[in-house]
């Protein structure tokens, strides 16, 4: 039976990193504390006492279904939680990017719920996802997508990984349901704390989503899918990325303009995306990718922040501190697609 948060014990923790502890060596005890914001997962960081000095890793990070009824479903319903552990167990010994270790995965059919036991990348934290982060920042990320993009740069290395969602015809219909479903309650809930360009933009998406999921273009490559800064934890030049929930073959630069738009304030994006831009085909051209820049791609793939935003607003519980990271990823994400003309690109 697998165990929730409240259920671990120290003798449970003993065994499930044995591989990683010196022979013989117990956890004596241990101290948890809830992490981050995540809304559909529940994280814990159990800070270890082992019955030797050094004996095995200070701390670990477990990972289980959210604490919270809606959110739980939407993590099940979804399939989320289930490709989270096939990530862990099957690509992220592939993936050249900086990822947790993962010591431990469990997953029950019939309920969908699961355990992960990752190891810890602290010191590393990840930047105010409200407050924005700087170019330099933005740039070190994208190089960092690079690593993880160039390797199964048009699907490559991913065959027979069957249970990884890919681009079709019908995955467009899906995308513009469930926006169009989720569009008016968003509004509805935010829409008096949202400026009125943000809300046109919103609006209009609805009539244009399909056309959006029909635009989807070939170069696909693996995609992490919600690559903001809670989902990135930076250690000086070291970067670590988490949470693959959302892991998939989509579109290059999904990832790219959802973090750029996301990650930095409007204005200073708009001073520095061109050089971002430019920064992230250098690293691919680096990485061996001889991909040419496709301005009009990435100008569509600014569509991407709206969907997750509004989507991933409706799908899990509301709380306050959730509702300011919704309404500035809106507003952000908003203006990313007035600046860059999205729309129009979906005919071009």
């Amino acid at each position: 039976m697998l165990q929730t948060p409240e259920q671990i014990t120290a003798e449970w923790l003993t065994g499930a990193l044995r591989p990683v502890a010196s022979a013989g060596a117990r956890v004596t005890g241990f101290r948890p504390s809830e992490l981050g914001m995540g809304k559909v997962g529940r994280c814990i960081r159990y800070q270890l006492i082992w019955s030797e000095p050094q004996a095995g890793p200070a701390s670990v990070i477990g990972k289980f279904p959210a604490a919270d009824e809606r959110s739980r479903r939407t993590g099940v319903g979804s399939d989320v939680y289930r490709r989270e552990l096939l990530f862990y167990q099957r690509l992220a010994p592939k993936v050249r990017m900086s990822v947790p270790e993962c010591h431990l995965a469990e997953f029950e059919e019939d309920s969908g719920g699961f355990v992960l036991l990752l190891s810890d990348a602290a010191p590393a934290v990840p930047r105010d996802q409200l407050a924005g982060a700087s170019p330099g920042d933005v740039a070190r990320a994208l190089e960092e997508l690079v690593r993880l993009q160039a390797p199964f740069w048009g699907g490559a290395g991913l065959a027979g990984q069957d249970w990884l969602p890919t681009p079709a015809a019908t995955a467009a219909r899906r995308t513009a349901a469930i926006y169009q479903l989720m569009s008016a309650g968003f509004l509805a809930r935010y829409g008096p704390r949202l400026t009125p360009p943000t809300v046109a933009v919103l609006e209009r998406f609805t009539a244009h989503v399909r056309g959006w999921g029909a635009a989807v273009q070939a170069p696909f490559t693996l995609s992490h899918g919600d690559f903001r800064l809670d989902n990135l934890l930076f250690d000086g030049d070291r970067l670590t990325v988490v949470d693959w929930q959302t892991v998939a073959l989509g579109p290059a630069t999904n990832d790219v303009a959802y973090l750029i738009g996301g990650a930095l304030p409007t204005d200073t994006r708009r001073r520095h995306e061109d050089e971002l831009y430019r920064h992230y085909h250098q690293a691919l051209s680096d990485a061996g990718v001889g991909h040419p820049q496709d301005w009009t791609a990435y100008r569509r793939s600014t569509l991407a922040g709206l969907h997750m935003t509004v989507v991933g607003a409706m799908l899990v519980a509301q709380e306050p501190s959730s509702d300011e990271m919704f309404l500035s990823m809106a507003e952000r994400h908003a203006a990313h697609v007035s600046d860059l003309e999205a729309f129009d690109a979906l005919d071009q």
